[in-house]
């Protein structure tokens, strides 16, 4: 807690003293071999509405709402200036995790054009907020799966990058198409990198199946389960064996093929063995086809797939030597 009250305080300072630290880092620039023009004055079209857009919401204390407004114009412009905005956004909000990815990548992608100043600043305020973020290196046994942490989407396996946390508990999570989701909690201390190693595991394909038919019937799929009366179960995808039994009636038999997350409704009704003619019959049945094998048919059923589908189921204070956003 004084390490954040430690930070705060550093925050509110800032906004006090914006204006002698705008007037530094322009003179600094000015020296720079290479003179930006303002992002006020450099953006224009859409990238500039947006900009316009985020200093309204920011100067009237909405830091979230102006983020966003940020990383919209830094889309369509690619500037890195925009970068740094949204860091500051991220040091209001108190997501210091946020607020040092995006600073790593400020400059990084605005090597070239930072003044010596501006670059110790930023290097001034990640040290500061080192021990109030930590990270973890996901690794994912299947290429171009979705990670997200808290539900929010960070990327697409293989992630090269430490994912940065603020610390706490936090949750990740993997999903691809055909596997089983995996979720993971995460607790994260300050200064820390840890290693997470996802297996994803594929995904069983199954189908519901509900076989009816008299009370004393007996019904057996693929010769192992077995119900009275009714059974009702889900199956791996693929054809399955189904036979219904009872004393003193015509069996029948049919093959069923299931597939994923669909499912399918068998009704039979069993004739007596004296209404049989020329003997014992064995229908057959084979994707919904009915296939009468003898003189007569010994079993009257109804196989039809249903209208609906089920699925089966620590750190230290310090004073942060960050400007504020850019104009």
């Amino acid at each position: 807690m004084k390490r954040l009250l430690a930070v705060s305080f550093a925050v509110s300072t800032l906004v006090f003293c914006t204006a002698a630290v705008r007037a530094q880092s322009s003179a600094a620039r000015g020296a720079a071999a290479t003179r930006q023009a303002p992002l006020s004055q450099s953006l224009s079209g859409a990238a500039k509405e947006s900009f316009d857009s985020a200093q309204v919401l920011l100067n009237n204390g909405d830091s979230s709402g102006a983020l966003a407004k940020f990383a919209q114009a830094y889309e369509i412009s690619k500037d890195p200036r925009l970068l740094f905005n949204m860091a500051v956004c991220g040091r209001n909000l108190h997501d210091y995790a946020r607020m040092q990815s995006l600073l790593i990548r400020y400059e990084r992608e605005a090597a070239l054009s930072m003044s010596a100043k501006d670059k110790a600043d930023v290097d001034g305020a990640l040290a500061t907020i080192r021990n109030l973020v930590g990270a973890v290196k996901v690794s994912v046994s299947e290429p171009a799966a979705s990670v997200a942490v808290d539900g929010d989407r960070v990327g697409t396996s293989p992630i090269e990058d430490p994912i940065a946390l603020n610390l706490g508990k936090h949750t990740l999570s993997v999903k691809k198409t055909g596997f089983e989701p995996v979720e993971r909690t995460l607790d994260v201390a300050g200064g820390s990198e840890t290693t997470l190693a996802v297996t994803l595991v594929v995904k069983r394909q199954v189908g519901r199946l509900i076989v009816v038919s008299d009370e004393g019937a007996t019904v057996v799929v693929d010769g192992r389960s077995a119900a009275k009366g009714r059974l009702d179960e889900q199956f791996e995808a693929g054809p399955h064996q189904v036979q219904v039994t009872e004393p003193a009636r015509l069996p029948f038999k049919a093959q069923v093929d299931l597939h994923d997350g669909e499912t399918r409704s068998l009704d039979v009704t069993l004739e007596p063995e004296k209404e049989s003619h020329g003997g014992r019959v064995w229908p057959w049945v084979v994707g919904g086809a009915a296939v009468a094998v003898g003189a007569s048919i010994g079993a009257y059923f109804l196989f039809r797939p249903q209208d609906e589908t089920l699925s089966v189921p620590s750190g230290r204070s310090g004073t942060l030597q960050l400007q504020d956003w850019r104009r």
